[in-house]
């Protein structure tokens, strides 16, 4: 339905335009018209011998006012468009046709030069309505001279008579009315492949600045006044500009950038220049510029600047860092697994010797104890470079999360916890990966249990989901009645290898953290008010 709407838009204005330059034509063509009558009129008062064989007459005087008369009055009604464009062109014709034959009667016929003034009146109707119509309008020019010529010579008006160049003056007005045609047809051509052009120039342009507004990096094309041609949206973000930044200079946006862009272009070799320069921003990380020629050609003006940010870049290096540092990890992970496994089942083997002493046999569970200690932490590696992409699915929370409570004290009978569930609304569904979520809940709650709980087991630990009214995001809450973490350790709590516990890992809470992370969540620590724990689970939006 757009379309349609945008082709029918376009036709009109098309038409339109089409309309408005057939009417200022048809308004030069009855300006040309007023000129004429008005030099005709102005005869009848000049003492001098009239361009003819004859001196003006009474004839003469009322044919040429009615001319004049009638040049105002066409000429105020093609002003005003009172009549069509075709109507008027066609009655235009024809008294243009009937007071130009008069004229040549008057002043003896075809011999005396009057009848060329037709020629001028048909060729302009033939441009406004080019065709079959052109070839009409000539007969009318060519039947008015032969006819004025016939009445000339029966009435004895004409002396003698010219048919023979009223012939050929009606040739020349059909070769006219040709060439009208002809150029009417060359000019629509011309006009229909301007419009075409014009199209696909427009079409092309918004195709650009959709691709260039599309890129990440900041791109500001500057002329050699410094006058901003073009800027995408990525730059006037980066530069921290108003989104309908229009018509600025370069420094308006930047007075580092300036300094920069004058140093490169007094630079004679700045044409090849790939150097990146440094632009500091107010309290944000500075932006990386390389500036280029627009062209390269020698007489090509203005500059290209690229910005880009460092944040941004870092960001970049520093997950292929991590990326290449992970898949290394694993692979030193499963060399070591295997002889770690060795020296495990060397030292329960020891362990079982009837001969092995009391204090060997403590340092042979000491070797037990490290190296599960150590399998535990090649096993959360492995598990982290080996995760999946999540899988998505929408949950009712509270079910599921009762079932998980029942399954968590089963599995810790030794050391159940007392859990408050609360659910605001009692309806919550949310979407994440059901696996992931267990993982994630079953580690925080193991870990409020190791280190929240205390000497009588006398704790609880409250879930609490509910919806922000703020967002309109479901979040789940993990509180203990511990003491809380300090908040010297709150910054590395998601750091991998970071723990307190001389038999923990490191890894628990980094991956729970990469966990959610992998369905579009999020896993956050605070304290609560009155000092304890708090660790966040924020799902995905719907």
């Amino acid at each position: 339905m757009t379309t349609s709407s945008s082709k029918y838009q376009h036709t009109r204005r098309k038409d339109d335009h089409k309309e408005s330059l057939q009417s200022r034509s048809l308004q030069l063509l009855n300006l040309y018209r007023l000129i004429i009558a008005s030099l005709l009129f102005s005869i009848n008062f000049i003492a001098i011998s009239f361009i003819g064989r004859i001196e003006p007459t009474q004839a003469f005087f009322f044919l040429s006012t009615f001319y004049l008369i009638y040049s105002v009055a066409a000429f105020i009604v093609s002003s005003n468009k009172l009549l069509t464009l075709s109507t008027q062109v066609h009655i235009n014709v024809l008294l243009d046709v009937i007071a130009i034959s008069l004229f040549t009667l008057n002043a003896g016929g075809v011999d005396s030069g009057w009848g060329t003034l037709i020629l001028a009146p048909i060729a302009g109707a033939s441009l406004l309505l080019p065709g079959q119509t052109a070839l009409l309008f000539a007969s009318y020019g060519t039947v008015g001279l032969i006819l004025q010529e016939l009445y000339g010579d029966f009435t004895g008006i004409i002396s003698s008579t010219s048919y023979t160049q009223s012939g050929l003056l009606g040739v020349a007005l059909f070769t006219t009315a040709f060439l009208a045609i002809s150029l009417a047809r060359r000019v629509s051509e011309s006009k229909e492949l301007a419009e075409k052009r014009g199209i696909d120039l427009a079409n092309l342009s918004q195709l650009n600045n959709h691709l260039i507004n599309r890129i990440e990096s900041g791109i500001i094309v500057v002329d050699d006044d410094n006058s901003i041609r073009l800027m995408n949206r990525a730059a006037v973000t980066l530069l921290g500009l108003k989104p309908d930044t229009r018509n600025i200079k370069l420094e308006d946006t930047s007075a580092d950038l300036v300094t920069i862009h004058t140093a490169w272009r007094n630079k004679k070799s700045h044409s090849h220049d790939s150097k990146f320069h440094e632009v500091p921003r107010h309290n944000l990380s500075p932006l990386q510029a390389r500036i280029t020629k627009v062209g390269s050609r020698t007489e090509d003006k203005g500059s290209v600047i690229y910005l880009t940010d460092t944040s941004d870049l870092n960001r970049h290096i520093q997950e292929s860092k991590l990326a290449s540092l992970g898949r290394l990890t694993a692979s030193i992970a499963h060399e070591i697994r295997n002889p770690l496994g060795a020296i495990s089942h060397a030292a329960q083997l020891l362990d079982e010797s009837e001969r092995l002493s009391s204090d060997d046999r403590r340092l042979a569970n000491i070797i037990h104890d490290q190296t599960q200690r150590l399998n535990k932490i090649i096993e959360s590696v492995l598990r982290l470079s080996r995760k999946d992409s999540a899988s998505v699915e929408q949950i009712l929370l509270k079910p599921w999360i009762e079932k998980f409570v029942v399954e968590f004290n089963e599995f810790n009978q030794h050391r159940s916890a007392r859990f408050n569930l609360i659910f605001t609304p009692e309806n919550i569904d949310v979407y994440t990966d059901s696996s992931h979520l267990h993982q994630v809940l079953w580690n925080l709650c193991t870990n409020a249990v190791k280190y929240a709980a205390n000497d009588d087991n006398n704790f609880a630990i409250t879930l609490s989901a509910y919806t922000s009214k703020v967002n309109n995001v479901n979040y789940l809450d993990v509180i203990d009645t511990g003491p809380g973490i300090k908040s010297a350790e709150q910054e590395k709590l998601f750091e991998p290898f970071y723990t307190t516990s001389s038999t923990g890992t490191g890894l628990g809470l980094y991956i729970s953290r990469e966990l959610c992370l992998s369905y579009g969540g999020d896993l956050t620590y605070c304290t609560t008010d009155d000092g304890g724990s708090c660790f966040r689970i924020r799902f995905a939006n719907k």
